[in-house]
């Protein structure tokens, strides 16, 4: 009972020991969430900015003016995001969908508010948050073979009609996210994060997790996963000047590649499928197969923003234009284009285009940021999930990046902060 009103008296006793409470609870939720549910992720995006803002508002006003000067920087890829979504209202008749894009974009504002007024984390939290998304990855993956194993005759079948593998949340995001559990485990190895005890865990964790990857059968986990390894492993090797020993490296990943085809159905499966699709679509006979459907949509997306090119369709009318566009040019399907740049494009043009490209090109090249190795590896491997899917038209899409280059940022950000005392940068 002692430690009962310890717990309370520590964690809401206070403002301090509350928001301390909301921003570690709201953190834990989220990565709960990008392997189970994206209620959860929203849940923990929303604590993680009351505590945020609970703190912001009870601060001493020189410390919360010296906090927003140093954020204010930031300040323009929140707005210049909201705006590309704006600029899609001027086209639109119907406002239903151009209204949710408008809530998802919002998510950004979260980033500011969390930079620059979140509790202080600290270094040592932030490794238990990798220990804890390896965890919850594993488990949730684990759950996810099982249910392989008790129905692979029926799930098998239904991979061979192009679908996915069972997971928890859309099978794109799960492995993207497992993905990430495993090269932030690969990374925090190459760079000892952890004590010997820890280090064994992760090492695990890391051979677990890169061979459900490959079972998985998830081509742009496959994809972004090769991208993350080549890059930590170019890095790696530059840092130590010995560059040469990439081509034995880049050897195992292919023996790997080719076990990994002979041993594992799923993979087989899969690759047979793609290459299959490929064929009926090449022979015009793709209509009802997952892989031409989205080939048909960019087609559909590039001919109805060419007709739009300056300020597109409007998010409102993207499904009905879409789908008249369909009917004219005789293409099937009515989904919306499988590009994140074509997307806005159709949505909102060229204008939509510049200011999206404008808010991702300001985060980028911002001088605190440019220079941190792990945020430029993740802003490369969202650019390229947006080659093969609209990430940011769900909100798992939206929140994710919020919340990893937050949390990427956040360290570099409280560096800064003269009250927080030394904090160690993570590259």
């Amino acid at each position: 009972m002692d430690r009962l009103i310890q717990f309370f008296r520590s964690n809401f006793g206070s403002v301090s020991g509350l928001v301390g409470w909301g921003i570690n609870t709201g953190i834990y939720l989220t990565i709960s969430g990008l392997y189970a549910s994206r209620f959860l992720i929203a849940c923990g995006m929303i604590v993680m900015g009351c505590a945020s803002l609970l703190n912001a508002l009870t601060m001493p006003g020189i410390q919360f003016r010296r906090r927003w000067e140093h954020i204010l920087p930031f300040i323009p890829v929140a707005i210049l995001m909201l705006l590309s979504v704006l600029s899609t209202f001027v086209g639109s008749d119907v406002m239903d969908f151009a209204y949710v894009r408008l809530r998802l974009y919002a998510a950004f504002l979260l980033m500011p508010l969390i930079l620059g007024y979140a509790p202080e984390v600290s270094v040592v939290q932030l490794k238990n948050y990798l220990l804890f998304a390896v965890s919850a990855a594993c488990i949730t993956t684990l759950a996810v073979w099982i249910n392989y194993f008790l129905n692979s005759d029926a799930i098998l079948t239904s991979m061979g009609r192009g679908k996915p593998i069972p997971t928890p949340i859309p099978h794109i995001r799960f492995g993207m996210f497992v993905c990430f559990a495993f090269l932030g485990s690969i990374y925090a190895l190459l760079n000892k994060w952890y004590p010997r005890k820890w280090s064994l865990f992760i090492l695990i964790g890391a051979l677990y997790l890169g061979g459900i990857i490959l079972f998985l059968s998830i081509r742009t986990a496959w994809l972004i996963t090769l991208v993350g390894m080549m890059v930590m492993m170019i890095q790696y090797f530059y840092l130590r000047k010995k560059l040469i020993r990439i081509i034995p490296a880049l050897g195992i990943i292919l023996v790997v590649a080719a076990m990994a085809f002979m041993l594992i159905p799923s993979v087989r499966m899969k690759v047979g499928y793609s290459i299959y699709d490929f064929k009926s679509w090449k022979a015009g006979k793709g209509d009802t197969y997952s892989d031409s459907e989205r080939i048909y949509s960019l087609r559909n997306g590039w001919l109805l923003w060419k007709e739009n090119k300056m300020w597109g369709v409007g998010s409102g009318d993207l499904r009905r234009a879409m789908e008249e566009n369909g009917l004219k040019y005789h293409i099937s399907g009515d989904q919306i284009p499988h590009n994140q740049w074509l997307m806005v494009m159709v949505c909102g043009g060229l204008v939509s285009l510049f200011l999206f490209m404008a808010a991702l090109t300001y985060l980028w090249i911002l001088r605190r940021h440019k220079k941190l190795f792990i945020f430029n590896l993740a802003m490369v491997l969202y650019c390229i999930t947006f080659l093969f899917e609209p990430t940011f038209e769900t909100s798992i899409g939206v929140l994710s990046f919020v919340f990893v280059i937050t949390m990427i940022l956040l360290v570099e950000y409280q560096r800064n902060f003269d009250e927080m005392g030394e904090s160690v940068r993570l590259d």
